[in-house]
Formats: C-alpha cells, structure tokens, sequence
C-alpha cells in the first residue's frame, strides 16, 4: 500500500510542480521520510519512472471504465470511443493527477537514462481498447493502435481542445462542450482510420 501512496502522491506533486517536483514535496505529501522513501525508489529518476507506469495502468483503468459505462447501456463501439475520449478530456480539465496531459508532460520531462517500458508511455493506456475497436470493426485492423492512440492523445491534449472545452480547470461546468467535442474527435478519428 505504501508503494502506491507514493506513486499518487508523486504524480499529483509532479502534476502541481512539473520538473520543479523536489523528493521532499513527495516525502511531505504521504507523511514519510527521505530514508522511507529511498528505500522504495533510489533515485528520482526511478521514482517517477515508477509513477508515469502507475499512471497509465490507472489511465487505462479508467478508460475501460469509461467504456464499459457505454457497453453496458448497449451503446455501440462509436458511443465506447466517445465516451473514452470524454472521460480523457473530463481528467484533464480537472487537472487529475493521471490525466493524459500529466502522463505526457511527465513523459518527455527527463531524459530518461535507459529506455521506459511499453507499459509506461501514455499511449499504452489506449492500446489495448484501439485494438479491440479495431478488431471490432470500428477502425482500420491495418493501422498500429500506437498511432491512433497517439492522434487521440494529441487530440485531447491539444490547446484548440482545451479552448472548446473550456478546459481552464475554473470548476465551471462544460460537460456539454467536453461531450460536443468528443463527438467531433471520435468522428475525426473514425474518418482518418475508416474500417476496411
């Protein structure tokens, strides 16, 4: 349980701070020492390597969530796809410590000394859900999930989105631009990656 303590509380301090985030933000915001905290990650660089990775099993969890919200009303693989894409809007307008956004900016913040895993870039979180879609017959079998997910991410992290979005994070209430703009993302997505 410790463990992911950390991680939350990392990824909401990394969040809030960016790369200004100190090992004693974290320290501070779980309630332990430098020496606890060393003792399950040795380094920062580990540290947040470990966060970006929780965060994406968590995006992911969330994602599918969102999903299956739709497919248990009996939706359609077009409404699931909407419904992702708001749900990655709704994270980042309320600035959560797991929303795309967050993962991205944590992703290309360091120059990350060997390699991250498959399992912690941000697109890992959408893969399997793109794939499954595709085999569905939503979106075409022929293109990688990887790139779909990264147009879907680039969607939804991009400034013309936060605009139509009103995703300034005030707490005013957007829902209908988030959902109207969903609608047009996953329509943009479904047209550039047509089933075949």
């Amino acid at each position: 349980m410790r463990d992911e303590e950390i991680l939350k509380a990392a990824l909401k301090v990394f969040g809030q701070r960016g790369q200004l985030m100190r090992i004693e933000d974290v320290t501070v915001a779980v309630g332990i020492g430098k020496g606890t905290l060393y003792r399950h990650y040795d380094s920062r660089v580990n540290l947040l390597r470990a966060a970006l990775a929780y965060g994406v099993r968590e995006l992911q969890a969330r994602a599918v969530a969102a999903r299956d919200a739709v497919r248990t009303a009996d939706g359609g693989r077009e409404a699931e796809l909407t419904a992702v894409i708001a749900e990655l809007a709704a994270l980042n307008a309320r600035r959560d410590a797991v929303s795309p956004a967050v993962l991205a900016r944590l992703r290309t913040c360091e120059e990350w000394p060997t390699g991250l895993d498959a399992g912690a870039e941000p697109t890992a979180a959408l893969e399997p859900l793109i794939a499954q879609w595709q085999g569905d017959g939503l979106l075409d079998r022929s293109e990688t999930p990887a790139w779909i997910t990264t147009l879907v991410l680039g969607a939804v992290n991009s400034p013309l989105y936060a605009a139509a979005t009103n995703g300034d994070g005030d707490g005013g209430d957007s829902r209908a631009d988030r959902a109207d703009v969903a609608e047009r993302v996953s329509a943009m997505i479904r047209r550039a990656f047509p089933a075949r």
